[in-house]
């Protein structure tokens, strides 16, 4: 009689005389059955010739064969294992199945396996779900998942320039994070580019002298990069020179004299006067001079800056 079989876990299965007898009999009664195959494994798959032989009380045989079918139905066991991998500085990452394979098997042998996913970029950082399929050499197929979690740990590239600040009329400057980037790179993307509070506000005391200021850039997984700029502070605003009108009277000799003070008005500077003059020819007065006289008052500042203005004597 025809008769199918499946493979079982070990790739093999055994069958006996009377899976196959379809009912044979003897007026004398039958002493035994027998077949010529009954174990069979994953290279027996498909129809067998097995031959029945039985054997009645008086010695007597007869044989016949049946075609036995023989199906491997059992799935393969397909096992994954997670994984951890990093984008390079391009910001790309690749995997193969074997990385996610962790011994799959079956029991007459796997044909193939396959991922759905092998190539990331930025956009995936975090955890991803990859399938494993496996398919056996009789055709079936199984499938599992694993979970590759991508990381970005490049640091991204940080670049800066030296600038100058110039103090305004009120002796301050201000400095940003952007006066000193030139343009910070990430394959991922830059997040944000900073230095520190205590560098973005100046004053005359920093004027004369280099100073150096970190930019730290981030990018958009958190990874920092930093760089250094080199941080002039100058003082180019003139200082504002004020002048007084004044009248002064010759004494009995016909003479008289001024200092700068008596033509200073209150000349001022943000950072600070070093000197306020008067040229020394327009100190002293005789009676030639009866009338009115111009005389300059020149101020300099604490950084060079000098202003002048007119005052009548």
């Amino acid at each position: 009689d025809p008769f199918t079989v499946q493979l079982d876990a070990s790739g093999s299965v055994t069958i006996t005389a009377l899976d196959i007898d379809n009912g044979s009999d003897d007026a004398s009664g039958i002493a035994n059955y027998s077949i010529d195959i009954s174990s069979f494994d994953c290279s027996n798959i498909g129809p067998n010739t097995v031959t029945l032989t039985i054997e009645d009380n008086n010695g007597n045989t007869a044989s016949c064969t049946s075609q036995v079918t023989v199906e491997d139905v059992l799935e393969p066991n397909a096992l994954c294992q997670d994984l951890t991998i990093q984008l390079d500085a391009l910001g790309d990452a690749s995997i193969t199945v074997d990385q996610i394979n962790n011994g799959s098997n079956d029991n007459c042998g796997v044909q193939s396996t396959s991922i759905d996913i092998n190539t990331f970029d930025c956009s995936n950082v975090g955890p991803n779900t990859v399938t494993l399929s496996v398919a056996d050499v009789n055709g079936n197929n199984a499938a599992c998942t694993a979970t590759v979690t991508v990381e970005d740990v490049t640091n991204p590239i940080a670049n800066c320039q030296d600038v100058t600040v110039q103090l305004d009329a009120n002796g301050a400057g201000v400095l940003s994070a952007s006066d000193i980037d030139t343009g910070g790179s990430d394959a991922c993307g830059v997040q944000t580019s900073s230095i520190p509070a205590e560098d973005q506000s100046w004053g005359c005391a920093d004027v004369g002298i280099v100073h150096t200021v970190v930019l730290t850039i981030t990018d958009v997984n958190g990874n920092p990069a930093t760089c250094t700029s080199s941080v002039t502070v100058e003082d180019n605003i003139d200082p504002q020179a004020i002048c007084n009108d004044i009248t002064i009277q010759l004494d009995a000799d016909g003479a008289a004299s001024i200092t700068f003070s008596d033509i200073d008005g209150g000349s001022a500077d943000a950072c600070g006067i070093q000197s306020i003059e008067i040229d020394s020819a327009d100190e002293d007065y005789d009676c030639s001079s009866v009338g009115d006289n111009t005389v300059t008052l020149t101020v300099t500042d604490v950084n060079g800056n000098v202003s002048q203005c007119d005052g009548t004597v």
